[in-house]
């Protein structure tokens, strides 16, 4: 039997609890080692509720007990944290988004390098069944050449967020950085890269934005848009218009509806359900992707989201809080 990875997390929040403890139950190729948060009371508790044998408030205990870390805390963090463990040779799982900007987005991937560690970042909803279904359909052509795109997403009572998710320093973004960067990501999956961006958002020097909006031309031509908010309820779903159909994405929810003008099964029904949400949900992303991060380190294959998927993902927020083209950054690029 192979050896078991050694598994640390840093932070131990809700997003820890709700979605990536499950999924270190569900993996069996690794095992518990150390829970660190700078409340070493809460790393404590967390570590004796769910089995972790040691707690600590200091990053550098990491190195010492784990092979893989799962950082989970505030954005602001994200760099320096996982700058440190990959230097040290110690694999890392950063959750969304994967840094503030493109210069600290970087500054982990040359981590990664140097310390010859594997780096994911955490877009876990490629790994959803019904997402990856979705990938399938489109690259098989089934929808044609996606000529439109359309996504919404939010609600005022989703996510409990601390005082950090509000901090424009801290956290580098609001509504659009936390939110809209899941479908930031699907779209660039689906269909392409991101050309001209035009942003709207409700935010200040002061205050990030709760509500925001970005519409946007992609390098086939197709254009779209992407509506984001921590105030309202909205549809929840990522819509791809084909030349030749479409398909609509559940975001909230494993649902999949396909039209495709080619079959027969479409002469009589608008839309088609593909895929329709269990009663209650499964959710088995967050297993899914810790399973294949074991994997690519196991047996030394790339990570499906790499470092510099997540910084693509980043970049097209920053340029949108920019109010920037692609062609002006290319030909204007500095530190943020």
């Amino acid at each position: 039997m192979l050896e078991r990875l050694r598994v640390g997390v840093v932070g131990s929040g809700t997003v820890l609890e709700r979605y990536h403890i499950p999924a270190v139950n569900a993996v069996p190729e690794v095992v518990r080692s150390i829970v660190v948060d700078v409340d070493s009371n809460r790393a404590e508790r967390i570590a004796l509720k769910y089995g972790f044998p040691i707690s600590s408030s200091e990053l550098s205990d990491v190195a010492r007990h784990a092979d893989i870390a799962i950082v989970l805390v505030p954005n602001g963090l994200h760099a320096p944290v996982s700058c440190e463990l990959l230097n040290q040779g110690i694999h890392v799982l950063c959750e969304k988004p994967m840094a503030r900007n493109s210069e600290e987005c970087k500054a982990m991937i040359e981590a990664s390098v140097r310390g010859k560690a594997k780096l994911c970042i955490g877009h876990n909803r490629r790994f959803q069944q019904h997402v990856k279904l979705a990938k399938q359909i489109i690259d098989k052509g089934l929808i044609g050449e996606v000529v439109g795109v359309t996504a919404e997403e939010g609600s005022s009572d989703d996510w409990p967020r601390t005082a950090s998710y509000f901090d424009p320093v801290i956290s580098g973004g609001g509504a659009l950085l936390d939110v809209g960067i899941h479908s930031i990501d699907l779209i660039r999956w689906f269909a392409g890269e991101f050309k001209e961006i035009k942003y709207e958002g409700n935010g200040s020097e002061k205050t990030v934005e709760s509500d925001a909006s970005i519409s946007f031309n992609l390098s086939n031509g197709a254009s779209g848009k992407v509506v984001v908010s921590r105030t309202r309820s909205l549809a929840q779903k990522l819509t791809l218009i084909g030349s030749e159909g479409f398909i609509e994405v559940g975001l909230w929810s494993p649902n999949l509806g396909l039209r495709c003008v080619k079959g027969k099964a479409f002469q009589n029904f608008h839309r088609l359900d593909v895929a329709v949400a269990r009663r209650p949900p499964s959710d088995g992303s967050f297993v899914e992707q810790l399973r294949e991060f074991v994997s690519a380190i196991k047996e030394g294959h790339e990570v499906l989201v790499t470092g510099q998927v997540g910084m693509a993902a980043v970049e097209v927020v920053r340029r949108a809080y920019r109010g920037c083209s692609e062609d002006f950054i290319s030909r204007n690029s500095r530190p943020e």
